[in-house]
């Protein structure tokens, strides 16, 4: 080593942790992670990881893309700390970093000088053709071609390993692997079989790219040179392990590394010894509880359920092993490999065991030793499921006695010739044993659900009501009660209903009224609201109501019902609360409140008189009142989105107060469509949330919001890549696992690919150019995983009937079909802007002509425009071929005039459809009243969307033109007249756009519709109660007994009129023709 250099303060502080390391020890994201835990890595070494070499799943591509970031930052900051003492190329490794490929060649060229003829140095030819390969310059990437073509081919070949590790790592950063990578790592690994930080870095290679067939090499190398290691042998099953679930099923690998995995883990298994010195000698054998988990995935993935069972009742393993330490995850896994295995009695025996170790009022002494923790909600539900199973089995015929009497063992009595009898009076004398217990008493419902006897639902009416006695005032017995009560029939629910409503009459919380003398009981007045979510799930969220529920009230009189047990629970809450009423966050009655909402949404379906308005005020005042209640923002956001106030939808989504609920969860309810119905920023000046927060309106963009999400969802993948790395550094195979498989989700998740399609329209149509670019994204995954969060909306309808979601929701439910079609016109537009190429096979969705709007989940405007994509690519695809014969110019021409007069046709349809806008029939138009017609969102939907699809019109004539004036592929003279009234009917559409919108504007921004409006939500003051009771009590409720009736619901139909001036006026500005 020379002198120290002066500036060198970096290399002062870590050159005792980097003195005398290789190059390759440096690109080690696994030493940051240990270094802020302050534990090591072993020598676990990184090198950068190769791109995938094979389709080997349907996200390659975004794997490389997430790894290539993490990959390109990791060089520059390990390459930053290479600054060693006096080394030769220093100056290199700097101007690397720092990105200056022609300096860094430069230095190179010189550095080459200094070498004597004879002498080769590989590192160096690896640099300078990875530097060429940088260059812009046509010339100099051929030149670094042909280096490094030479250097792959080479003979002697290339072993270097700084060599092999500088040729990966610039691959990946320009995103180009090449299969030969592997070769060089096996030669370098032959050369040097007892390297051991060789081997782990090619197989670390693999791994963070992965690349599970080449993972699946380097370890079985790794293991094959270092066997005693502990590393290599699990990373080997890892990779096979991963390898098995990743490759297609024709693939014939697939087999072969999932039975490899298999016995690799058995062998581990058998290797466990009683004795901890002598296992400790030994690093292929199970030491620890995840690497038991980790063993029982393998074996169930390869369906060896009997094999896992017997290790999980082994001494060495088994969950009352040293290892297992009587592990309660271990338990759920013997009792649902049981259920795996067919192994009913063995299951039911196992189930019953653990619940009478439980039992209150078991003497004896316990057979597993679990206490308590065996009354699990999971353990009672599998007894009943394996009781139920043991019914249907092939060895009880007809009540007689058969292979169960030998195979049979004594469990609350003999199980002779009626075995399922048996079976059935002992699960009835232990659930008898726990009596009011909440997991025994769901049991026995979900038990009654399944009797064959009780067509009617009447056993199953009996055990919901015992339950709703003894737990009716919680807030879980509602959603402990709804999967099960939708079996009950009509004449069972009635009397079910009845004797409901009975219990509560006689604790003062009737259905008819409520007792005011009575003291405010918190406890009943959730019963109360229980017993309404009983009533609207079996009634009235029913698409259609039973007929014969005489003794049901009507819809309006529940809502009403509803509506005073909040009010009730209110008044009472704001005079006993010890805090003021403003800072808490959620009262009782609250639910009742939230369920008067769904009822009305539920009740705009069945009446002429729209509800809508009335539900969003009342869910505006919940989270104005109690901002915990997250799923009233769900609701509320959907509804402002479906009645096109996207600026109060954006303002109620910036009202959560938790982001990372938010922007995971909640984020494809604000964006579901928005883009075609509140494309631009918003105009509104500064606004006031709930609770009295300010929000100025960049606060409250839609826009910002879209952009905050992707942000989340493209920044996920780096936090999952670091988690993954952690996990691998911690030695915790089963938690590694399930990280890569949660991350593989994340990569071709829904959401992500729904808030790029809609951030990428709303580019379009707003004109807005964002600093953030995300078409890294256009090649959407072959199987997207639907991680939509569905419990952001409360569900508390009949399982027959539409859920409130789908209630509210604008257009249909978007499906995996919507998606790639959205994919699809992503995709085309980015071909007519920027000129990148067609993928058919990852982007093209279903073929138009075969798949309807339904199927697809379109609305009609949706599917019109996918049919005009589609007719832009046959024209694009036509004009931008070369060398076309006479014969295939002939056939061009024809499908030229074709696809110009389908979209000709499709063109006026859409001007005609619009200009009926103005109509009252109009089925763009929101009818609040008789002297009310807002526009709904699917007047802007259909705007937007036709703008969008004149804008790919326009930009694909453009590109046919250019192109074909290029290439004289074809005489466009006898197509210019179709070309020209095409033009001429993208001009017209802006037009009825524009005065359809300017008409809405005008209306809107007078105080024309303030008061019917108004009357629509509050009634007028001089109608009488019974004429619309539901009115009266809003009246009543808002008012608060001052004169000035009407103050809130004005203010918030003016909130609702500004929002419209705002989406109209922004409208005009996109329509207008100049």
């Amino acid at each position: 080593m020379g002198q120290e250099d002066d500036k060198g303060t970096t290399w002062q502080k870590a050159e005792a942790a980097f003195t005398g390391k290789r190059y390759s020890e440096y690109y080690d994201p696994c030493q940051e992670a240990a270094d802020r835990k302050g534990g090591k890595t072993e020598g676990e070494t990184g090198t950068g990881e190769e791109s995938i070499l094979k389709p080997e799943q349907g996200l390659e591509t975004l794997e490389a893309m997430a790894s290539m970031i993490l990959r390109k930052q990791a060089i520059n900051m390990e390459l930053a700390l290479r600054g060693l003492k006096d080394h030769p190329d220093q100056q290199i490794h700097d101007a690397i970093v720092q990105e200056e490929w022609r300096h860094a060649l430069q230095l190179i060229e010189k550095r080459e000088k200094k070498l004597k003829k004879a002498q080769v140095n590989d590192w160096l030819t690896a640099c300078k053709a990875s530097v060429l390969l940088m260059l812009p310059e046509p010339a100099k990437r051929r030149q670094g071609r042909v280096l490094l073509d030479t250097l792959y081919s080479r003979t002697p070949p290339v072993v270097d390993f700084n060599a092999v590790e500088t040729i990966q790592s610039f691959a990946e950063l320009r995103h180009e692997p090449d299969p030969r990578m592997d070769i060089l790592w096996m030669q370098a690994a032959n050369a040097q079989p007892t390297d051991e930080q060789l081997h782990r870095h090619w197989f670390l290679s693999r791994f963070r790219m992965r690349h599970w067939q080449g993972a699946r090499k380097a370890g079985m190398t790794y293991t094959k040179h270092f066997p005693n290691k502990r590393d290599p042998f699990f990373w080997t099953i890892l990779a096979n392990f991963m390898a098995s679930e990743t490759l297609p099923d024709e693939n014939s690998e697939k087999q072969l590394c999932g039975t490899m995995a298999y016995r690799m883990c058995a062998k581990a298994a058998e290797a466990v010894v009683l004795d901890r010195d002598q296992e400790l000698k030994n690093g292929r054998v199970i030491r620890k509880l995840d690497d038991i988990v980790f063993l029982l995935d393998v074996y169930e993935s390869q369906r060896k359920y009997e094999e896992a069972i017997e290790i999980l009742e082994s001494d060495r393993t088994g969950i009352r092993s040293r290892i297992g330490r009587r592990s309660w995850k271990l338990v759920t896994s013997k009792i649902r490999l049981l259920g795996s295995a067919h192994r009913w009695l063995d299951q039911f025996k196992y189930c019953f065991e653990l619940l009478e170790d439980a039992s209150p009022v078991n003497d004896k002494p316990q057979v597993h030793g679990f206490g308590k923790l065996g009354n699990d909600g999971y353990v009672w539900t599998t007894l009943v499921k394996a009781t139920l199973s043991l019914k249907a089995s092939s060895w009880t015929i007809d009540g007689d006695a058969t292979d169960a009497e030998n195979s049979a063992t004594t469990v609350r009595g003999a199980i002779d010739q009626n075995f399922y009898k048996n079976t059935r009076l002992a699960v009835a004398s232990l659930l008898d044993d726990y009596q009011m217990d909440r997991n025994a008493m769901c049991a026995g419902i979900y038990w009654a659900t399944k009797l064959a006897r009780d067509v009617q639902g009447e056993k199953l009416a009996t055990k919901a009501f015992e339950y709703f006695e003894t737990y009716g005032h919680k807030t879980f017995c509602f959603n402990d009660l709804q999967p099960y009560v939708g079996a009950m029939q009509t004449p069972v629910i009635q009397c079910f209903l009845h004797k409901v409503r009975a219990w509560l009459m006689g604790r003062g919380y009737g259905f008819n009224h409520l007792n005011q003398d009575k003291p405010f009981d918190r406890n009943t007045l959730m019963a109360k609201t229980n017993a309404l979510k009983l009533e609207y799930c079996l009634i009235y969220s029913r698409d259609k109501e039973p007929d014969d529920v005489t003794e049901a009230t009507s819809i309006e009189t529940f809502i009403v019902e509803c509506l005073s047990c909040y009010g009730f629970a209110l008044e009472n809450s704001e005079n006993n609360a010890e805090k003021p009423r403003e800072i808490a966050e959620r009262f009782p009655g609250d639910d009742a409140g939230l369920l008067a909402a769904a009822a009305l949404l539920k009740f705009d379906r069945k009446t002429q008189n729209d509800q809508k308005l009335r539900a969003m005020i009342l869910l505006d005042e919940l989270i104005t009142r109690s901002p915990a209640m997250y799923e009233v923002f769900g609701i509320l956001i959907l509804l402002y989105v479906r009645v096109g106030a996207g600026s109060l939808a954006a303002r109620t989504y910036h009202g959560l107060s938790i982001k990372n609920i938010q922007l995971p969860t909640l984020s494809w309810l604000l964006w579901t469509r928005l883009s075609t119905i509140h494309p631009h920023r918003s105009q509104l000046k500064d606004v006031t949330l709930p609770n009295n927060v300010r929000v100025s309106k960049g606060e409250a963009d839609p826009v910002q919001h879209l952009m905050q999400a992707l942000d989340y969802h493209m920044h996920l993948q780096e936090t999952d890549q670091q988690e993954i790395l952690e996990f691998l550094e911690a030695k915790q195979y089963a938690s590694l696992h399930r990280a890569i498989r949660n991350s593989r989700h994340n990569l071709s998740g829904f959401v992500k690919y729904l808030l790029f399609t809609e951030w990428a329209r709303t580019e379009r149509v707003s004109g807005l150019h964002h600093k953030c670019d995300y078409r890294t994204l256009l090649d959407q995954p072959v199987n997207t995983y639907d991680n939509r969060d569905e419990s952001s909306v409360p569900h508390w309808e009949h399982p027959d009937s539409t859920p409130l979601l789908l209630e509210v929701m604008p257009g249909d439910w978007p499906t995996v079909e919507w998606l790639s079609h959205q994919m699809t016109i992503a995709h085309t537009f980015e071909h007519v802007t920027n000129g990148s190429e067609f993928k058919p096979k990852s982007n093209v969705g279903p073929n138009p002509t075969t798949y309807s709007e339904a199927e697809t989940s379109m609305t009609r405007e949706e599917h019109s425009q996918y049919q005009t994509t589609v007719e832009c690519q046959t024209l694009l695809n036509l004009f931008e071929s070369q060398g076309a014969d006479e014969a295939a110019r002939t056939a061009a021409s024809w499908s030229i005039s074709a696809s110009f007069e389908s979209i000709e046709k499709r063109q006026q349809a859409v001007n005609d459809e619009l200009a009926t806008v103005p109509k009252r029939e109009s089925r763009y138009l929101w009818v609040i009243s008789d002297q009310v017609l807002a526009p709904s969102w699917l007047f802007f939907h259909v705007c937007y969307i036709n703008l969008d699809t004149v804008i790919l019109i326009r930009r694909t004539l453009d590109t046919v033109e250019i192109a074909n004036r290029k290439h004289r592929i074809l005489d466009l003279q006898s197509a210019s007249d179709q070309i020209m009234r095409i033009r001429k009917l993208c001009d017209e559409l802006h037009v009825i756009i524009h005065d359809v919108a300017i008409r809405l504007y005008e209306d809107f921004s007078s105080d024309r519709y303030l008061e019917p409006m108004v009357h629509s939500i509050i009634g007028r003051p001089s109608d009488p109660c019974e004429k619309d009771p539901i009115a009266h009590w809003l009246r009543h409720h808002f008012d608060r007994g001052t004169d000035d009736a009407g103050k809130a619901a004005e203010a918030y139909v003016m909130r609702l009129s500004r929002a419209w001036c705002e989406a109209l006026r922004n409208l005009c500005k996109l329509a207008s023709p100049s």
